[in-house]
């Protein structure tokens, strides 16, 4: 009978979900605040940064939405792994599960 070996490290999927999880929460953070025209010299360039800040806030939200579900992932596919294992040791028999 051939045998196949699986391995994962369900401990560093689950510090890449922590991981991503902090990436998602600097992403959560309030944007930059806004610019007047006096500050910057001239209007339009304010407004051209004030266009860039709001169009730059919506993407964050969709990246921040996009690594959140990669964080609950990583934590999924590492509790089911690990669930996977246990049940699969669990069925050995007592000499093959310590082997």
């Amino acid at each position: 009978m051939t045998r196949a070996t699986l391995s994962f490290d369900a401990e560093a999927l689950r510090r890449l979900s922590t991981t991503l999880s902090g990436v998602k929460t600097v992403f959560d953070a309030p944007g930059a605040a806004t610019v007047s025209p006096e500050h910057l010299g001239h209007p339009r360039l304010a407004q051209r940064i004030d266009s860039f800040t709001r169009s730059w806030d919506d993407t964050r939200r969709v990246l921040s939405d996009e690594i959140g579900g990669l964080s609950t992932s990583a934590t999924s596919i590492a509790d089911g792994f690990t669930a996977a294992d246990e049940g699969l040791a669990a069925a050995l028999p007592d000499e093959e599960a310590s082997s």
